[in-house]
């Protein structure tokens, strides 16, 4: 099997907010400034532990949580170690995720200054409704603010993450939402239904019959016609839930959708390398004791088998909108995927799946149900 062995692309995992979204469910806590310092301080003792794995990184994702969340001087802390540990003119993106209320004169020329060339806004929306349904801590000036500061420090290339299917929603508000982004030089959206998930505040809302769901087909009619709003406004449609202009699509995650291998730094962190998928530990004393023992604890440790491999390649690569070229596919695997999962082509038969052009894909109008699609490779 033919893989390259590289790893290219990095991700840094902050699991601190100053406050919690009522939807989310990621690794996260609201934590005192000792709290942080110290993980900060392990963060940079695992990257020197992985010091050997980060010579061939063209791109890094500093997520969480929230990463600008954290104090300047922690933030500099980190992104200094960064700077001396890679080398930054390879990296071709470098990505950090961010709050609008986060957003200062100093933290955005810090951001500037240590070549971080990407932000991943969390919008979510610019209705005050909604986002107090969210518990969200910004509003629309906030969003244009922020967005001004960056782009004041030569930051331009920003995604912004926009939730629909939320409270009383409807396609005006994202269309709104959109053209008002756009309007202020937005170039990528990440635009996703609310899902509920346990654990979540929102969920015992739920529960308690506090606010009731979208209806599944009024969600599905409200996803295709924000698919087509996005293209006519000249955005490309390149993943089920991501839209970006011209050479603006992710490369970072372009590289999680192609199923290349990816590294993981920080608590919860996963990664894929050497076949085998990891996810750190997400208990921080564990943590801790798993760098000071120079043997990291895992919460997974999973070594997938080839056709493991192979089913995972489908189940995230046709997430994207092109699909699954099949002579990369037999290039990397040796073996075809025809052969591999003989039911592609009765899913062809009954158009759920396309063959053109080299490229295996769920067509456009069964995106909504690609779950339904994926779950045969299973």
């Amino acid at each position: 099997m033919k893989m390259n062995n590289k790893i290219e692309a990095l991700y840094i995992h902050i699991p601190f907010c100053k406050n919690i979204c009522t939807y989310c469910d990621f690794y996260k806590m609201i934590a005192k400034e000792e709290v942080q310092n110290k993980y900060i301080e392990y963060l940079i003792k695992e990257l020197q532990l992985k010091n050997k794995l980060l010579k061939n990184i063209k791109t890094i994702y500093i997520g969480g949580g929230t990463p600008s969340s954290i104090s300047l001087k922690n933030l500099e802390m980190l992104l200094l170690t960064i700077k001396k540990l890679i080398d930054l003119q390879k990296v071709v993106e470098y990505t950090i995720e961010v709050n609008p209320q986060d957003i200062t004169s100093n933290l955005a020329n810090l951001l500037s200054l240590m070549g971080i060339n990407r932000i991943s806004m969390g919008v979510q929306s610019l209705d005050n409704v909604q986002l107090k349904f969210l518990n969200r801590k910004h509003n629309i000036a906030t969003v244009t603010n922020a967005i001004k500061l960056l782009h004041e420090n030569n930051l331009f290339n920003i995604n912004c993450d926009i939730l629909y299917a939320v409270y009383e929603d409807n396609f005006n508000r994202i269309k709104h939402d959109v053209d008002y982004l756009e309007n202020l030089g937005i170039v990528h959206f990440s635009i996703y239904s609310l899902i509920l998930e346990e654990k979540t505040v929102l969920y015992h809302k739920y529960l308690n019959n506090e606010f009731s769901l979208m209806n599944e087909d009024e969600e599905t009619i409200l996803y295709y016609k924000i698919v087509n709003y996005m293209k006519q406004k000249g955005f490309i449609h390149y993943e089920v839930s991501n839209f970006s202009k011209e050479n603006y699509q992710s490369k970072h995650n372009l590289i999680y959708w192609h199923n290349r291998y990816y590294l993981g730094i920080g608590a919860n962190a996963s990664y894929y390398y050497n076949n085998t998928r990891y996810t750190n530990i997400n208990n921080l004393e564990k943590y801790y004791l798993g760098i000071d023992n120079n043997n990291l604890i895992y919460k997974e440790r999973l070594i997938l088998t080839k056709y493991e491999q192979m089913q995972e390649e489908f189940i995230i690569s046709l997430r994207l909108i092109k699909g699954v070229s099949v002579k990369s596919f037999i290039k990397k695997y040796n073996e075809d995927p025809f052969i591999v999962f003989p039911f592609i082509n009765k899913l062809i038969d009954n158009k759920l799946l396309f063959y053109q052009n080299d490229y295996l894909y769920i067509p456009e109008n069964k995106l909504y149900i690609s779950n339904s699609i994926l779950v045969y490779f299973i």
